[in-house]
């Protein structure tokens, strides 16, 4: 394996990982390029269907654990952490944009969001939520049900769940795969503009080649087992 460019010093970066790999069976092993990724910076990591994207951005936020190999964000290692206070820690220092938003449809979007502040054990914070959808275009959907939401407003909703409790490190998956190229760039600037306010750092994973003109950084996924390719435009 080669991996080029992108040098870093290991005391700047948020998120680190050495030599992942994870087996779902025998015919379906992913080895991943080691990431090195600074405080307040981003990442695009693109690839095409069926090549371990989401399986990496599983990895990183320790929703999978590999099967050899190290992660370690904010200088914890992930490996090391119990069920219990992984969950607690992801809760505090990681959010998750999912191809599909994750909400709870018998609440409105302003409950979802003081949902995720209670687990990740922060205080209720009705000021933050209104601020976060001002933000993000959507305050006047605040005691909407998710179900009432448009696709787009659903897509900011995402990014609101994912910012809410100011995580440090921020991952998207497919968040423009179905959207038009305008709300595609809104959606990449929103992202952008939050994890900025934040001062999170934030890593997208993608098949989506419109975005590559967005980000100074880029890794190209190029085989399931092989080959990788690490650019800096």
């Amino acid at each position: 394996m080669k991996y080029l460019g992108l040098t870093h010093r290991n005391h700047t970066s948020m998120l680190t990982t050495q030599s992942l790999s994870f087996e779902y069976d025998e015919f379906n092993r992913f080895e991943f390029p080691d990431l090195h990724v600074d405080y307040g910076s981003d990442l695009l990591i693109l690839g095409e269907s069926g090549i371990g994207k989401t399986t990496l951005l599983h990895l990183i936020s320790g929703l999978l654990k590999p099967k050899s190999g190290k992660i370690s964000i904010d200088g914890t290692s992930l490996l090391e952490l119990s069920e219990k206070h992984l969950d607690a820690f992801r809760g505090a220092n990681i959010g998750i944009v999912f191809q599909r938003p994750h909400f709870i449809h018998s609440l409105t979007l302003g409950e979802n969001l003081a949902m995720i502040q209670y687990l990740g054990k922060k205080s209720a914070d009705p000021i933050r939520i209104k601020k976060v959808l001002e933000g993000l275009g959507i305050l006047s959907k605040i005691n909407f049900h998710p179900n009432l939401l448009s696709q787009g407003e659903q897509q900011r909703a995402a990014i609101a769940l994912a910012v809410i409790n100011q995580p440090k490190l921020i991952l998207a998956d497919e968040p423009t795969a179905a959207l038009d190229d305008k709300n595609c760039i809104k959606v990449i600037e929103l992202l952008k503009s939050q994890t900025k306010r934040n001062h999170a750092s934030l890593i997208i994973i993608t098949h989506d080649q419109r975005l590559k003109s967005e980000f100074e950084k880029s890794i190209v996924l190029q085989s399931k087992l092989e080959s990788f390719e690490s650019k800096v435009h």
